[in-house]
Protein backbone atom coordinates (compact mmCIF):
# COMPACT_ATOMS: atom_id res chain seq x y z
CA UNK A 1 0.00 0.00 0.00
CA UNK A 2 1.09 3.83 -0.70
CA UNK A 3 1.61 5.92 1.91
CA UNK A 4 1.51 9.40 1.66
CA UNK A 5 3.77 11.63 -1.07
CA UNK A 6 5.54 14.30 1.25
CA UNK A 7 9.75 15.17 1.13
CA UNK A 8 9.13 13.46 4.72
CA UNK A 9 9.22 9.46 3.77
CA UNK A 10 8.53 7.41 6.24
CA UNK A 11 8.47 3.39 5.92
CA UNK A 12 8.14 0.47 8.35
CA UNK A 13 9.42 -2.51 6.12
CA UNK A 14 7.90 -5.98 6.86
CA UNK A 15 9.84 -7.78 3.63
CA UNK A 16 10.62 -6.25 0.49
CA UNK A 17 10.27 -2.24 -0.40
CA UNK A 18 10.79 0.11 -2.38
CA UNK A 19 11.28 4.05 -2.45
CA UNK A 20 9.73 5.98 -5.58
CA UNK A 21 11.41 9.37 -4.43
CA UNK A 22 9.21 10.71 -1.55
CA UNK A 23 6.64 7.63 -1.81
CA UNK A 24 7.25 5.23 0.35
CA UNK A 25 5.22 1.46 -0.61
CA UNK A 26 5.01 -0.19 2.91
CA UNK A 27 4.24 -3.76 3.26
CA UNK A 28 2.39 -5.14 6.19
CA UNK A 29 0.72 -2.19 7.64
CA UNK A 30 -1.83 0.37 6.17
CA UNK A 31 -0.21 3.72 6.82
CA UNK A 32 3.03 5.29 7.09
CA UNK A 33 4.03 7.29 10.37
CA UNK A 34 4.89 10.91 9.79
CA UNK A 35 7.37 12.94 12.05
CA UNK A 36 6.25 16.27 13.52
CA UNK A 37 7.14 19.48 14.15
CA UNK A 38 7.49 20.16 17.63
CA UNK A 39 8.95 23.79 17.64
CA UNK A 40 8.26 26.39 14.20
CA UNK A 41 11.14 28.89 13.96
CA UNK A 42 13.14 30.49 11.88
CA UNK A 43 16.75 31.02 13.40
CA UNK A 44 18.26 29.44 16.10
CA UNK A 45 19.05 25.69 17.16
CA UNK A 46 16.36 23.53 18.81
CA UNK A 47 18.84 20.20 19.52
CA UNK A 48 19.42 17.30 22.07
CA UNK A 49 15.56 16.14 22.75
CA UNK A 50 15.09 13.60 25.34
CA UNK A 51 11.33 12.17 26.22
CA UNK A 52 9.35 10.13 28.41
CA UNK A 53 7.65 6.44 28.32
CA UNK A 54 4.32 8.40 27.28
CA UNK A 55 5.66 10.30 24.85
CA UNK A 56 3.72 13.27 26.63
CA UNK A 57 6.57 15.28 27.39
CA UNK A 58 9.78 16.33 25.35
CA UNK A 59 12.70 18.30 26.77
CA UNK A 60 15.36 20.15 24.76
CA UNK A 61 17.93 22.95 24.60
CA UNK A 62 16.91 26.06 22.64
CA UNK A 63 18.35 29.64 21.89
CA UNK A 64 15.57 31.11 20.05
CA UNK A 65 12.78 33.23 21.39
CA UNK A 66 9.43 31.17 21.75
CA UNK A 67 7.34 33.95 23.37
CA UNK A 68 3.47 33.15 23.24
CA UNK A 69 1.28 34.34 20.78
CA UNK A 70 4.41 34.95 18.44
CA UNK A 71 4.35 33.25 14.84
CA UNK A 72 7.89 32.56 14.22
CA UNK A 73 7.06 31.04 10.46
CA UNK A 74 8.26 33.33 7.70
CA UNK A 75 6.00 34.40 5.63
CA UNK A 76 3.00 34.36 8.88
CA UNK A 77 1.62 30.59 8.67
CA UNK A 78 3.88 29.01 5.84
CA UNK A 79 5.54 25.61 5.80
CA UNK A 80 8.22 26.50 2.72
CA UNK A 81 10.80 28.70 4.59
CA UNK A 82 13.25 29.08 2.11
CA UNK A 83 11.10 29.18 -0.68
CA UNK A 84 12.04 26.26 -2.56
CA UNK A 85 8.61 24.25 -2.76
CA UNK A 86 9.37 22.09 0.37
CA UNK A 87 5.86 21.68 1.67
CA UNK A 88 6.83 18.97 4.25
CA UNK A 89 3.39 19.06 5.87
CA UNK A 90 1.40 15.61 4.78
CA UNK A 91 -1.26 15.58 3.60
CA UNK A 92 -4.34 15.30 6.49
CA UNK A 93 -1.23 16.71 9.22
CA UNK A 94 -1.37 19.89 10.67
CA UNK A 95 1.20 21.63 11.87
CA UNK A 96 1.49 22.67 16.01
CA UNK A 97 0.97 26.01 17.07
CA UNK A 98 2.95 25.86 20.81
CA UNK A 99 2.13 28.55 23.41
CA UNK A 100 4.88 29.51 25.67
CA UNK A 101 3.07 31.48 28.52
CA UNK A 102 6.67 31.89 30.86
CA UNK A 103 8.84 32.45 28.03
CA UNK A 104 11.33 35.29 28.44
CA UNK A 105 10.55 37.58 25.68
CA UNK A 106 14.59 38.54 25.38
CA UNK A 107 15.93 36.55 23.18
CA UNK A 108 19.96 36.47 24.01
CA UNK A 109 21.05 33.50 22.17
CA UNK A 110 21.87 31.39 25.10
CA UNK A 111 20.48 28.21 25.38
CA UNK A 112 17.80 27.93 27.83
CA UNK A 113 15.87 24.45 28.60
CA UNK A 114 12.26 24.17 27.26
CA UNK A 115 10.08 21.70 27.87
CA UNK A 116 6.75 20.79 25.12
CA UNK A 117 4.12 19.07 26.69
CA UNK A 118 2.44 16.98 23.61
CA UNK A 119 -1.53 16.40 25.30
CA UNK A 120 -1.89 20.89 25.72
CA UNK A 121 0.65 21.42 22.74
CA UNK A 122 2.16 23.85 24.53
CA UNK A 123 6.02 24.92 25.15
CA UNK A 124 7.42 25.85 28.96
CA UNK A 125 10.51 27.67 29.38
CA UNK A 126 12.44 25.84 32.54
CA UNK A 127 15.72 28.13 33.08
CA UNK A 128 16.02 32.07 32.55
CA UNK A 129 19.88 32.42 32.57
CA UNK A 130 21.98 34.63 30.78
CA UNK A 131 24.94 33.89 29.12
CA UNK A 132 26.94 30.85 28.32
CA UNK A 133 26.03 31.04 24.73
CA UNK A 134 24.27 27.75 23.51
CA UNK A 135 25.56 25.60 25.65
CA UNK A 136 24.70 27.48 28.58
CA UNK A 137 22.28 24.84 29.78
CA UNK A 138 22.98 21.62 27.83
CA UNK A 139 21.98 18.12 27.18
CA UNK A 140 19.12 17.53 28.83
CA UNK A 141 17.40 14.16 30.27
CA UNK A 142 13.82 13.80 31.29
CA UNK A 143 13.25 10.22 33.14
CA UNK A 144 11.29 7.83 31.66
CA UNK A 145 8.17 8.66 34.43
CA UNK A 146 8.43 11.87 33.25
CA UNK A 147 8.52 13.83 36.76
CA UNK A 148 11.84 15.05 37.06
CA UNK A 149 14.78 16.79 33.76
CA UNK A 150 18.59 16.90 34.72
CA UNK A 151 21.30 19.09 33.12
CA UNK A 152 24.76 20.58 33.22
CA UNK A 153 25.18 23.84 33.36
CA UNK A 154 27.86 26.79 33.64
CA UNK A 155 25.09 28.93 35.27
CA UNK A 156 24.25 30.18 38.45
CA UNK A 157 20.64 28.71 39.08
CA UNK A 158 20.43 28.98 42.91
CA UNK A 159 23.06 32.25 43.98
CA UNK A 160 23.86 31.27 47.28
CA UNK A 161 22.59 28.08 48.18
CA UNK A 162 24.76 27.09 47.07
CA UNK A 163 25.52 28.81 43.59
CA UNK A 164 28.06 28.33 41.21
CA UNK A 165 30.33 31.96 41.65
CA UNK A 166 32.86 30.35 39.61
CA UNK A 167 30.93 28.78 36.61
CA UNK A 168 32.08 25.59 36.12
CA UNK A 169 29.58 23.11 34.85
CA UNK A 170 27.38 21.64 37.42
CA UNK A 171 24.78 19.23 37.47
CA UNK A 172 20.96 20.51 38.17
CA UNK A 173 18.04 18.94 38.46
CA UNK A 174 14.24 20.25 38.13
CA UNK A 175 11.12 18.70 39.94
CA UNK A 176 8.48 19.13 37.32
CA UNK A 177 5.64 19.03 39.66
CA UNK A 178 7.08 21.88 41.98
CA UNK A 179 9.24 23.85 39.19
CA UNK A 180 11.83 23.70 41.78
CA UNK A 181 15.74 23.52 40.58
CA UNK A 182 18.18 21.83 42.54
CA UNK A 183 22.00 22.14 42.33
CA UNK A 184 23.14 18.35 42.52
CA UNK A 185 26.96 19.28 42.63
CA UNK A 186 29.30 22.14 44.12
CA UNK A 187 32.52 22.00 42.61
CA UNK A 188 35.38 24.22 41.79
CA UNK A 189 37.43 24.45 38.57
CA UNK A 190 37.40 22.07 35.98
CA UNK A 191 35.68 24.35 33.41
CA UNK A 192 33.56 22.96 30.76
CA UNK A 193 34.79 19.45 31.74
CA UNK A 194 33.89 19.50 35.61
CA UNK A 195 30.50 17.78 36.38
CA UNK A 196 28.20 16.62 32.78
CA UNK A 197 26.44 13.92 30.69
CA UNK A 198 23.64 13.43 32.81
CA UNK A 199 21.34 10.37 32.43
CA UNK A 200 18.70 9.40 34.63
CA UNK A 201 17.10 6.31 35.78
CA UNK A 202 13.26 5.79 35.06
CA UNK A 203 12.00 6.80 38.20
CA UNK A 204 14.11 9.69 38.55
CA UNK A 205 15.88 8.81 41.81
CA UNK A 206 19.23 7.43 40.63
CA UNK A 207 21.19 10.10 38.06
CA UNK A 208 24.43 9.16 36.74
CA UNK A 209 27.27 11.99 35.27
CA UNK A 210 31.00 12.17 34.56
CA UNK A 211 32.87 14.14 36.46
CA UNK A 212 37.18 15.42 37.03
CA UNK A 213 36.25 16.99 40.11
CA UNK A 214 37.34 15.57 43.62
CA UNK A 215 34.58 14.74 46.21
CA UNK A 216 37.15 13.72 48.80
CA UNK A 217 35.75 16.09 50.87
CA UNK A 218 31.88 15.09 50.66
CA UNK A 219 31.04 12.96 53.52
CA UNK A 220 28.30 11.28 51.61
CA UNK A 221 30.36 10.42 48.80
CA UNK A 222 31.60 6.40 48.78
CA UNK A 223 33.24 3.93 46.35
CA UNK A 224 31.15 0.89 45.26
CA UNK A 225 31.67 -0.82 48.30
CA UNK A 226 29.62 1.79 50.30
CA UNK A 227 32.33 2.59 52.93
CA UNK A 228 35.61 3.84 51.23
CA UNK A 229 36.01 7.41 50.51
CA UNK A 230 35.58 8.85 47.06
CA UNK A 231 39.49 10.47 45.43
CA UNK A 232 40.12 11.75 42.43
CA UNK A 233 43.68 13.69 43.15
CA UNK A 234 44.69 13.45 39.17
CA UNK A 235 41.29 15.01 37.99
CA UNK A 236 40.61 12.60 35.33
CA UNK A 237 37.39 11.87 34.36
CA UNK A 238 35.19 9.46 36.50
CA UNK A 239 31.64 7.95 36.64
CA UNK A 240 29.50 9.20 39.33
CA UNK A 241 26.37 8.07 40.60
CA UNK A 242 23.56 10.42 42.83
CA UNK A 243 21.20 8.79 44.49
CA UNK A 244 18.15 11.24 45.30
CA UNK A 245 16.42 10.67 48.10
CA UNK A 246 19.25 9.97 50.23
CA UNK A 247 21.65 12.53 48.95
CA UNK A 248 24.39 10.21 48.24
CA UNK A 249 26.93 9.91 45.77
CA UNK A 250 28.92 6.72 44.58
CA UNK A 251 32.27 7.59 43.07
CA UNK A 252 31.89 4.45 40.84
CA UNK A 253 35.46 4.42 38.62
CA UNK A 254 38.58 5.02 40.68
CA UNK A 255 41.35 5.13 37.73
CA UNK A 256 44.20 7.80 36.75
CA UNK A 257 45.01 9.31 34.18
CA UNK A 258 43.23 9.81 30.76
CA UNK A 259 42.00 13.29 31.28
CA UNK A 260 38.63 14.34 30.62
CA UNK A 261 38.65 11.18 27.82
CA UNK A 262 39.16 8.42 31.18
CA UNK A 263 35.68 7.53 31.52
CA UNK A 264 32.51 9.07 29.76
CA UNK A 265 29.03 9.00 28.87
CA UNK A 266 27.67 6.90 31.47
CA UNK A 267 24.16 5.39 31.25
CA UNK A 268 22.05 3.83 33.72
CA UNK A 269 19.74 1.22 33.42
CA UNK A 270 15.57 1.46 34.10
CA UNK A 271 15.96 0.01 37.69
CA UNK A 272 19.40 1.56 37.98
CA UNK A 273 21.73 -1.72 38.90
CA UNK A 274 23.83 -1.64 36.08
CA UNK A 275 25.82 1.64 34.41
CA UNK A 276 27.65 1.66 31.12
CA UNK A 277 30.18 3.79 29.57
CA UNK A 278 33.21 4.40 27.60
CA UNK A 279 36.67 4.25 29.05
CA UNK A 280 40.64 3.92 28.29
CA UNK A 281 41.34 2.99 31.52
CA UNK A 282 43.03 -0.58 32.43
CA UNK A 283 40.83 -1.94 34.85
CA UNK A 284 42.86 -5.64 35.51
CA UNK A 285 44.75 -6.22 38.72
CA UNK A 286 43.28 -5.02 41.92
CA UNK A 287 40.59 -2.51 41.74
CA UNK A 288 39.76 -0.01 44.80
CA UNK A 289 37.12 -0.78 47.33
CA UNK A 290 37.52 -4.80 46.42
CA UNK A 291 35.66 -4.28 43.07
CA UNK A 292 36.91 -6.68 40.20
CA UNK A 293 36.41 -6.99 36.34
CA UNK A 294 36.53 -9.86 33.98
CA UNK A 295 35.81 -9.62 30.14
CA UNK A 296 32.92 -11.10 28.72
CA UNK A 297 34.75 -14.54 28.17
CA UNK A 298 35.79 -14.34 31.33
CA UNK A 299 39.55 -13.50 30.72
CA UNK A 300 40.77 -10.70 32.73
CA UNK A 301 40.69 -7.05 32.00
CA UNK A 302 43.10 -4.85 30.14
CA UNK A 303 43.44 -1.87 28.67
CA UNK A 304 45.67 0.01 26.67
CA UNK A 305 44.64 3.25 26.33
CA UNK A 306 41.73 2.56 23.53
CA UNK A 307 38.52 3.49 24.28
CA UNK A 308 36.61 0.32 25.30
CA UNK A 309 32.96 -0.31 26.35
CA UNK A 310 32.43 -1.08 30.11
CA UNK A 311 29.33 -2.46 32.40
CA UNK A 312 29.51 -1.78 36.05
CA UNK A 313 26.90 -3.81 38.23
CA UNK A 314 25.94 -1.90 41.51
CA UNK A 315 24.86 -4.70 43.11
CA UNK A 316 28.15 -6.85 43.03
CA UNK A 317 30.64 -4.04 42.82
CA UNK A 318 32.12 -5.52 39.64
CA UNK A 319 32.94 -4.42 36.00
CA UNK A 320 32.61 -6.17 32.81
CA UNK A 321 34.70 -4.99 29.77
CA UNK A 322 32.28 -5.95 27.00
CA UNK A 323 35.59 -4.49 24.21
CA UNK A 324 38.51 -5.22 24.01
CA UNK A 325 40.14 -3.91 21.23
CA UNK A 326 43.07 -1.85 19.88
CA UNK A 327 42.62 0.61 17.30
CA UNK A 328 41.33 4.46 17.00
CA UNK A 329 42.13 5.47 20.59
CA UNK A 330 39.81 6.95 22.89
CA UNK A 331 36.86 7.02 20.54
CA UNK A 332 37.36 3.52 18.97
CA UNK A 333 34.17 2.33 21.13
CA UNK A 334 31.42 5.51 22.21
CA UNK A 335 27.99 5.83 22.37
CA UNK A 336 27.05 3.88 24.49
CA UNK A 337 23.46 2.93 25.78
CA UNK A 338 22.08 0.26 28.13
CA UNK A 339 18.55 -1.04 27.46
CA UNK A 340 15.99 -2.27 30.79
CA UNK A 341 17.97 -4.68 33.21
CA UNK A 342 21.50 -4.42 32.09
CA UNK A 343 20.76 -6.81 29.31
CA UNK A 344 21.73 -5.20 25.69
CA UNK A 345 24.07 -2.37 25.50
CA UNK A 346 24.42 -0.31 21.93
CA UNK A 347 27.81 1.39 20.96
CA UNK A 348 29.23 2.51 17.44
CA UNK A 349 32.68 1.01 16.62
CA UNK A 350 34.96 1.44 13.77
CA UNK A 351 36.91 -1.59 15.46
CA UNK A 352 34.79 -4.18 13.11
CA UNK A 353 37.47 -6.71 11.85
CA UNK A 354 38.22 -6.96 16.03
CA UNK A 355 34.43 -7.13 16.92
CA UNK A 356 33.46 -9.15 14.33
CA UNK A 357 35.89 -11.11 12.12
CA UNK A 358 34.21 -13.44 10.57
CA UNK A 359 31.03 -11.35 9.71
CA UNK A 360 32.28 -7.67 9.07
CA UNK A 361 32.16 -8.22 5.05
CA UNK A 362 34.94 -5.32 3.79
CA UNK A 363 36.13 -4.58 7.15
CA UNK A 364 36.99 -1.28 6.31
CA UNK A 365 37.00 0.39 9.27
CA UNK A 366 33.50 2.87 9.26
CA UNK A 367 31.88 3.11 11.96
CA UNK A 368 29.05 0.50 12.80
CA UNK A 369 27.06 0.07 15.01
CA UNK A 370 26.84 -3.23 17.74
CA UNK A 371 24.86 -5.35 20.50
CA UNK A 372 25.90 -6.98 23.66
CA UNK A 373 23.43 -9.34 24.93
CA UNK A 374 24.45 -10.01 28.48
CA UNK A 375 22.20 -13.14 28.11
CA UNK A 376 24.63 -15.02 25.64
CA UNK A 377 27.22 -13.02 26.12
CA UNK A 378 27.45 -11.92 22.61
CA UNK A 379 28.53 -9.36 20.38
CA UNK A 380 25.94 -8.96 16.94
CA UNK A 381 27.21 -6.51 14.79
CA UNK A 382 23.83 -4.75 13.84
CA UNK A 383 25.05 -2.98 11.04
CA UNK A 384 27.34 -4.11 8.14
CA UNK A 385 28.46 -1.97 5.38
CA UNK A 386 31.15 -1.39 3.16
CA UNK A 387 31.90 2.60 3.52
CA UNK A 388 29.74 5.73 5.31
CA UNK A 389 28.96 6.05 8.97
CA UNK A 390 26.69 4.31 11.32
CA UNK A 391 26.68 6.41 14.43
CA UNK A 392 24.83 6.70 17.75
CA UNK A 393 23.00 3.89 18.32
CA UNK A 394 20.30 4.12 21.03
CA UNK A 395 18.30 1.35 22.19
CA UNK A 396 14.73 1.77 23.45
CA UNK A 397 14.16 0.80 26.99
CA UNK A 398 13.18 -2.69 26.74
CA UNK A 399 16.11 -3.18 23.89
CA UNK A 400 13.20 -3.94 20.63
CA UNK A 401 14.09 -0.98 18.79
CA UNK A 402 16.98 0.72 18.00
CA UNK A 403 17.51 4.30 16.05
CA UNK A 404 20.60 5.66 14.79
CA UNK A 405 22.16 7.71 12.09
CA UNK A 406 23.40 6.44 8.88
CA UNK A 407 24.07 7.15 5.11
CA UNK A 408 23.94 3.68 4.15
CA UNK A 409 21.12 2.08 1.86
CA UNK A 410 19.98 -0.72 3.64
CA UNK A 411 16.59 -2.46 2.05
CA UNK A 412 16.86 -0.13 -0.16
CA UNK A 413 15.45 2.58 1.62
CA UNK A 414 18.30 5.51 1.09
CA UNK A 415 19.33 4.99 -2.47
CA UNK A 416 20.78 8.53 -2.33
CA UNK A 417 22.86 8.20 0.31
CA UNK A 418 21.72 10.79 2.23
CA UNK A 419 21.99 10.92 5.84
CA UNK A 420 18.88 9.44 7.58
CA UNK A 421 17.45 8.08 10.14
CA UNK A 422 16.84 3.99 10.71
CA UNK A 423 14.49 2.49 13.45
CA UNK A 424 15.75 -1.09 13.70
CA UNK A 425 13.98 -3.96 15.08
CA UNK A 426 15.73 -6.51 16.84
CA UNK A 427 13.83 -9.72 15.98
CA UNK A 428 13.83 -13.19 16.83
CA UNK A 429 13.89 -16.41 15.01
CA UNK A 430 16.99 -18.28 13.28
CA UNK A 431 18.30 -16.88 9.72
CA UNK A 432 18.46 -18.95 6.90
CA UNK A 433 21.19 -19.69 5.00
CA UNK A 434 23.67 -17.11 4.02
CA UNK A 435 21.16 -14.20 5.25
CA UNK A 436 22.29 -12.49 8.17
CA UNK A 437 19.67 -12.56 11.42
CA UNK A 438 16.52 -11.01 11.52
CA UNK A 439 17.87 -7.56 13.46
CA UNK A 440 20.94 -6.82 11.19
CA UNK A 441 21.01 -4.55 8.33
CA UNK A 442 23.78 -5.94 5.56
CA UNK A 443 25.00 -3.28 2.61
CA UNK A 444 28.18 -4.47 1.39
CA UNK A 445 29.14 -6.71 -1.68
CA UNK A 446 32.17 -7.96 0.37
CA UNK A 447 30.00 -9.81 2.81
CA UNK A 448 29.24 -13.03 2.96
CA UNK A 449 25.54 -12.21 4.38
CA UNK A 450 22.66 -11.22 2.32
CA UNK A 451 19.85 -8.95 3.86
CA UNK A 452 17.88 -11.14 5.65
CA UNK A 453 14.02 -10.04 4.14
CA UNK A 454 12.22 -10.67 7.52
CA UNK A 455 14.05 -8.02 8.97
CA UNK A 456 11.89 -4.86 10.35
CA UNK A 457 13.41 -1.17 9.71
CA UNK A 458 11.82 2.35 10.16
CA UNK A 459 13.65 4.96 8.01
CA UNK A 460 12.88 8.63 8.44
CA UNK A 461 13.70 10.31 5.04
CA UNK A 462 13.71 13.95 4.38
CA UNK A 463 14.26 15.74 0.91
CA UNK A 464 17.81 16.58 -0.04
CA UNK A 465 18.95 14.84 3.22
CA UNK A 466 19.04 14.49 6.88
CA UNK A 467 20.48 17.07 9.11
CA UNK A 468 21.01 16.78 12.33
CA UNK A 469 23.25 17.48 15.71
CA UNK A 470 23.64 13.68 16.43
CA UNK A 471 24.39 13.75 19.81
CA UNK A 472 21.31 12.55 21.74
CA UNK A 473 18.12 10.65 19.90
CA UNK A 474 15.36 10.39 22.35
CA UNK A 475 13.75 7.04 22.60
CA UNK A 476 11.06 6.08 24.77
CA UNK A 477 11.12 2.77 26.75
CA UNK A 478 8.93 0.95 24.83
CA UNK A 479 10.03 1.84 21.14
CA UNK A 480 7.18 3.93 20.34
CA UNK A 481 8.25 7.45 20.46
CA UNK A 482 11.33 9.20 19.66
CA UNK A 483 12.23 12.54 19.01
CA UNK A 484 15.38 13.97 17.28
CA UNK A 485 16.55 17.26 15.83
CA UNK A 486 16.77 17.83 12.01
CA UNK A 487 17.19 20.93 9.94
CA UNK A 488 16.89 20.00 6.40
CA UNK A 489 14.23 21.95 4.65
CA UNK A 490 13.41 24.30 7.67
CA UNK A 491 16.44 26.51 7.20
CA UNK A 492 17.38 26.11 11.19
CA UNK A 493 17.63 23.18 13.71
CA UNK A 494 14.00 21.81 14.86
CA UNK A 495 12.83 19.37 17.26
CA UNK A 496 10.73 16.36 15.89
CA UNK A 497 8.64 14.04 17.25
CA UNK A 498 7.47 10.64 15.79
CA UNK A 499 5.00 7.99 16.96
CA UNK A 500 6.11 4.62 15.24
CA UNK A 501 2.28 3.83 15.34
CA UNK A 502 1.15 6.42 13.31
Amino acid sequence: MRGSRSPVGVVLVAGTAAVLGTVGIVIGINFAPTPRLVTNTTSGQNQNASLDKRGEFVVFTSNVNHVAGVDNSSPAGAFDFDSSGNDFTPPGATHPDPRCLNCSAVDSGDGQLYLWQRSANTLQQLTFTTGGGFTANQLPDINQNGTVVAWDSDRDHTPGSPGNADGNREIFTLDLASDTISQVTNTVGGGETANRNVNWSDAGDLLVFESTRDFSAVSSCTLGDGTSPCSNPDGNSEIMLFDQPSNTFTQITQTTGGDDSANNRPRISNEGRFVAFQSTRDFSGSLPAGAICTKIDGGSCGNEGNGEIMRYDRLTNSFLQVTDTTCDGATANERVEISKGGRFITWQSACESQLDAGGCGSCGGNDEAFLFDAKGATITQLTISASGFNRVPRIAGNGRYIIFESNRNYKNLNPGHARTLYILKQSSGVASAGSSAPGQLVEDGSSSLVQNPHTKVLTVNFAGGFNTSVEQFGASSRGRFFVFDNKKGVRNQEIWFLDRTR
